[in-house]
């Protein structure tokens, strides 16, 4: 099996810190040696694998059997220096590898891809060296040491290099193809495509959390659901129309679409999502929630934070990587203070899987979150923002640990921690542009560039550009300047906004005239634009943007949703669900801010906030490369962004208040046959059911109606299907005008020749029935498999059956063949019906029992 780099790398810094585990760290403590004497030193080498194919890597470890009495768990004190291997090729020529200091527990470790075919061989060299230093213990006084480590050697190791190559001898399972749950068993490395999280990290307008991070929505991990197939439902509020006195119309239901007030804002992290229970009219937190995003299940509850009133703020997955231990953690940040108008006083860390408090940081600032990725602490928050004149980037790991340096003893944040400890660094941001000052903010957070911008208005409600930008881009990862700060000219008075930035370029919209232009994160140089994007007289009112794909996706208040080319500004489609009816009074629907985008497609919801009527607005699913609808739903989202994770999407739906679980569902297949014994010239019915056991299944309202199961059926039917069962909408023989159509099953056989035949397929019914008719071919026992391999809504199920086949029936003889086989044995008498031989019989034996009564009675009457 090849191995990915990504995996490689990943094998080599797990499997090569191996020196670690079989060594003990020593703490200077007991007897001090004695000024000037000499310890011994014992070096050991191992290479592997052996034999090895050629190009392949090769783990070099070098290491003592023991630290130096000098070293600490920390890193410091002095490590044996100059461990160094010489290597031996097959054709004799030699290559001393670099010498290098060991590391706190002795060890040091390289790999070599060999070239040549045939024996290398390799030893390991120490020269010995003279320890002369103080060393504070971990218990008790400092000890001072005077003494020689004496030179060592190790033994000679012999590795076989060969043409063929060498494989995993374990073979880690590729993506499953059956219903999944986590945790992802840790050998799955191949499985990590599956997973995906929604951090929170990012704030949509009006809200605490709910983005993924500070860029966008867009989720570049996870897969995400290709059908509305809803796994289940909860509430989170009374929710839908009240009823009785209070009459049903479009403004009548339970308040939902209020930005004033807080609903539901999810984080999720290992398929567990996490949100605040908000409660009363002022939206006030009073509970936290974990549930599982794949049934629903509630896995704890706890108080708002430990001041009872702290909302959940994000969440993170770091990689940490000590000398003790390496591994990944995830947590909860609850957030004291905060919202739309308020700064965050406290934040505090939790324990994902328990909830539990783990540490208070103080003193926080407010800055643009993304989650880093590679370097020495993947998955740290990393957070952007400007302050006395200063770009500053702040980072978890420096705060909470690991240092990333590998001489962490553990992982262990706990306690109060001050948020400025965890400043990565400042970095002064430029304040004059052509011999003027001015007064450059962050802008845009890319992985790149952090782009700095000042663009003033006439006030902080209106967007009217005074006819100039001022930018400049930094290095995300350094705060070097990379360009700027440049001076650029915009239109008079117009409502020009920065609307998102990515792949490259940041885009800016004109809204009074719908028209969008380009320019690059590289340079800052201006790329395209104007163009006009298409749209209506709705769409001057309000709009959104995202960037993925190299595409910067704009959809606004008319409806209308634009695919813009970042890199030539050409419009790559567009797209508009078309006349509204009398669904909305605005002849369209209306397009709101949130988004999400992940596996090729971008989720955006219909329906306005603020103002009545609450119309039948959608949550669609568009592809996000050509435009082309996927799939809709009745929903809308309010302000809450879906969230998208391990092939879930979690939505928040105004319409009855409920949180909806999208994704595939697990399926039950059942098979039985009519006869379970027939001849090899006869047939039986092979019969059963596909259905769909999601966890929603078993829930009020689901299960009284549909008790043995909800039918599974085909994609094309899922969005009818789903309404009907789910949101009280009308059966889909209104909807669609027929039944709604079912999901195929394969049917084949084992027969007693254990020979495979293929029988064909069945389709279930609105049902979720089938039945299919079997001919056997031989006799014996046969073993009937069926089998629904999933669709885009379903996880593959199967179930078998099992049939005997006896021998052929014989036919009875006809009469012609009687008469033939009993000619000349039996005297030929005229016929006789053969009623009348049963009455002739009948009446014989009549006879007789009278004679015989008769002659009883006379001989009693001699008798007496």
């Amino acid at each position: 099996m090849e191995l990915s780099k990504k995996k490689i790398q990943a094998i080599i810094a797990f499997v090569l810190i191996v020196t670690i585990t079989a060594l003990t760290v020593v703490v200077p403590a007991g007897a001090q040696l004695q000024s000037g004497e000499r310890m011994p030193t014992f070096l050991q080498l191992s290479v592997s694998p052996d034999p090895v194919g050629k190009g392949q890597p090769l783990y070099i470890n070098a290491f003592m059997t023991k630290p130096t009495v000098t070293a600490t768990v920390g890193g410091a004190g002095t490590n044996y220096i100059g461990i160094w291997v010489r290597m031996t090729r097959p054709d004799g020529s030699t290559y001393d590898f670099p010498a290098k200091t060991s590391d706190p527990t002795g060890g040091t470790w390289f790999t070599y891809e060999p070239e040549l075919i045939g024996e290398y061989t390799f030893q390991a060299f120490y020269p010995g060296q003279h320890i002369s230093e103080t060393v504070s213990a971990m218990f008790g006084s400092p000890t001072t040491y005077d003494f020689y480590y004496d030179p060592s050697e190790s033994e000679v190791v012999t590795v076989n290099v060969q043409e063929e190559q060498i494989e995993w001898i374990y073979r880690t399972p590729g993506p499953p193809e059956e219903y999944w749950t986590r945790p992802i068993y840790a050998t799955n490395w191949d499985w990590d495509v599956l997973g995906g999280h929604w951090f929170g990290l990012g704030v949509p307008a009006f809200a605490n959390t709910g983005g993924y991070d500070a860029m966008g929505n867009y989720q570049p991990y996870s897969k995400a659901p290709n059908t509305p197939h809803i796994v289940w439902s909860k509430p989170t509020h009374i929710g839908g129309l009240p009823g009785g006195h209070i009459e049903g119309t479009q403004e009548t239901n339970y308040m939902s679409t209020t930005i004033t007030k807080y609903f539901f804002e999810p984080v999720i992290l290992n398929g567990i999502l996490y949100y605040a229970k908000m409660e009363g009219p002022g939206g006030n937190v009073h509970t936290w929630e974990a549930l599982n995003i794949r049934t629903g299940e509630v896995l704890w509850t706890r108080p708002a934070g430990e001041t009872g009133s702290e909302v959940i703020r994000m969440g993170s997955i770091a990689l940490s990587h000590t000398m003790q231990e390496y591994g990944s953690w995830a947590h909860i940040y609850g957030a004291e203070g905060g919202g739309f108008f308020g700064g965050i006083t406290a934040l505090r860390v939790y324990d994902a899987w328990t909830g539990d408090y783990i540490a208070t940081i103080e003193n926080p600032q407010s800055p643009s979150y993304i989650v880093q990725e590679g370097g020495n602490t993947p998955g740290a928050l990393l957070g952007y923002y400007s302050s006395g004149g200063n770009l500053i980037m702040w980072n978890s790991s420096k705060l909470l640990g690991p240092s990333g340096t590998g001489y962490d003893l553990n992982y262990n944040p706990s306690g109060t921690y001050d948020w400025a400890d965890g400043i990565e660094w400042t970095a002064p941001i430029p304040n004059q542009v052509n011999g003027n000052s001015v007064s450059l903010s962050v802008s845009a957070v890319t992985r790149d560039v952090i782009l700095l911008r000042s663009a003033p208005t006439p006030g902080m409600w209106i967007s009217a550009s005074l006819g100039w930008q001022v930018t400049a881009g930094m290095d995300a990862k350094t705060g070097a300047l990379l360009w700027g700060p440049i001076n650029q000219t915009l239109p008079f008075y117009e409502d020009i906004t920065l609307i998102a930035a990515g792949d490259g370029a940041y885009v800016l919209h004109n809204k009074d005239k719908n028209e969008a232009w380009g320019y690059s994160l590289i340079d800052g140089s201006y790329k395209f634009g104007p163009v006009k994007l298409n749209g209506n007289a709705w769409s001057t009112l309000s709009r959104s943007s995202d960037i993925a794909y190299g595409l910067c996706y704009v959809w606004d208040a008319g409806g209308w949703v634009n695919a813009i080319n970042v890199t030539t500004g050409e419009i790559a489609w567009s797209f508009n669900r078309g006349s509204s009816g009398y669904d909305t009074p605005y002849g369209t629907y209306l397009l709101w801010y949130n988004d999400a985008i992940a596996d090729g497609k971008i989720y955006l919801s219909e329906g306005a906030m603020y103002n009545p009527p609450l119309h039948p607005a959608r949550t669609i699913c568009l592809n996000a490369t050509t435009g082309d609808l996927i799939w809709s739903i009745l929903s809308y989202t309010g302000r809450n962004c879906p969230a998208i994770a391990d092939g879930h999407m979690i939505v928040w739906n105004s319409f009855d208040m409920k949180i909806y679980s999208f994704g595939k569902g697990p399926t039950e297949t059942t098979a039985v046959v009519q006869n379970d014994m027939i001849p090899v010239d006869g047939t039986t019915l092979i019969k059963g059911s596909v259905m769909d056991i999601s966890p929603g299944a078993q829930q009020d309202g689901v299960i009284q109606r549909f008790p043995n199961g909800i039918p599974a059926v085909a994609d094309e039917d899922m969005r009818e299907w789903m309404e009907y069962v789910y949101m009280q909408q009308r059966h889909p023989l209104d909807t669609l005008g027929r039944d709604v159509k079912g999901v195929t099953v394969h049917i084949t056989a084992m027969d007693p020749n254990n020979n495979t035949r293929d029988l064909g397929n069945a389709t279930t019914d609105a049902w979720g029935n089938y039945v299919f008719e079997f001919e056997p071919e031989v006799s014996g026992m046969y073993q009937l498999i069926v089998t629904f391999e999933g669709s885009e809504s379903y996880w593959r199920s199967s179930a078998t059956t099992y049939v005997k086949v006896g021998q052929a029936t014989e036919e009875p003889p006809s009469a012609d063949e009687i008469a033939d086989a009993t000619a000349g044995r039996i005297p030929a008498y005229p016929e006789m019906p053969a009623y009348l031989t049963i009455d002739l019989v009948i009446l014989i034996l009549a006879v007789i029992g009278v004679v015989i009564g008769l002659i009883a009675y006379m001989e009693l009457r001699k008798q007496k």
